[in-house]
């Protein structure tokens, strides 16, 4: 029996109804594993980016799926053609032979000799074609290089996965934290510096205030994630890494909470004990922590910080790569009910 193919969901090392979250965290794992020491197939690196590319967008996913069903069904047939076929047991004791008179059987030859005379009068005049070469199934088209987006469609894009995080302090009075953003269906990501220990969280996403609770918390990487109470469309992970002199988009909110979108430039990748941080060309204002930067195809590449050690004057980004290697220290949930806007 022929060996089964792989699949895209087999190269990432992902079920096939994996979250988007966890494709994204599989294919980090699985790149950085490329990238260590050792001698690698390239071809395998190529694969793993066909994968990620194909299962983060859902269009693309959903038809590789029903190609995936289709081809299920074509090795069904395949392996039920090659069982053999039922043979039936001859009865007991031989029929009895007709014989056949002298002048049938001159006949019969007769007729095998014209047949064949004027098969091989044939022959001479008319050479058969031969049968047609089998097809090869053609591999299927290479998807559409990605195309940069306007600012405009970055902004509309972000604005279904950003909201204002703000915690109550014991008076009741709310307290703004900074900004979280969808990573999966219920959950969101922040920084953790500007929560307090038990406070109460809540979500602000335009007029509609979530409950949230903090989930898991990473202080060495400054990141921590949320569980909110009603989902929301998660952002979609970029699947490199960004360079000097790239083009980012930072979303932020002024005082009044409303939330902008910076357009700016990686200034350089500044060395930090944890792993090179994002030097911003533009600020990052004091609530626009954990606010998300994109880059010129509304990927998520940083998680804007204020907390960094690096001075003031300088605007840096977490990569998003960190996510991957977030640490599942777990919290006790502290949440405020929803109220609606």
């Amino acid at each position: 029996m022929p060996q089964r193919k792989k699949t895209l969901y087999d190269i990432l090392g992902v079920a096939n109804d994996a979250m988007p979250i966890d494709i994204g965290l599989a294919y980090e794992k699985r790149r950085e594993e490329l990238q260590g020491p050792g001698a690698r197939d390239p071809g395998e690196a190529a694969l793993l980016r066909q994968a990620h590319e194909v299962l983060s967008d859902p269009k693309r996913r959903a038809a590789y799926d029903a190609s995936l069903v289709t081809e299920s069904e074509k090795a069904a047939a395949r392996e039920q053609a090659q069982e053999p076929d039922l043979v039936l047991d001859e009865e007991e004791g031989e029929p009895a032979r007709r014989r056949i008179p002298p002048v049938g059987i001159a006949v019969g030859v007769l007729v095998i000799l014209v047949i064949a005379f004027l098969l091989v009068h044939a022959s001479r005049h008319e050479t058969a074609p031969p049968p047609p070469a089998p097809l090869a199934e053609a591999p299927p088209p290479p998807p559409p290089p990605p195309q940069p987006m306007a600012a405009r469609d970055i902004f509309a894009q972000a604005q279904k996965s950003v909201g204002r995080v703000q915690g109550f302090e014991m008076s009741g009075r709310a307290v703004p934290l900074g900004l979280a953003f969808a990573i999966d269906s219920g959950a969101m990501l922040t920084t953790c510096h500007g929560i307090p220990a038990g406070s109460q969280l809540v979500v602000s996403t335009g007029p509609e205030v979530r409950s949230a609770s903090l989930l898991v918390d990473d202080e060495s990487l400054d990141l921590c994630r949320l569980s909110v109470s009603a989902p929301l469309e998660p952002v979609a992970l970029a699947d490199h890494e960004v360079k000097p002199g790239d083009a980012v988009y930072a979303l932020g909110a002024n005082a009044q909470g409303e939330l902008a979108l910076t357009e700016g430039k990686v200034k350089s990748l500044m060395p930090d004990a944890r792993g090179p941080m994002i030097e911003l060309s533009m600020p990052v204002a004091p609530n626009g922590s954990g606010g998300p930067v994109f880059d010129a195809y509304g990927k998520l590449v940083g998680i804007a910080t204020t907390n960094h050690g690096h001075g003031a004057a300088v605007s840096l980004a977490i990569p998003a790569s960190w996510i991957a290697r977030m640490r599942s220290h777990e919290s006790a949930p502290a949440t405020a009910p929803a109220s609606g806007g």
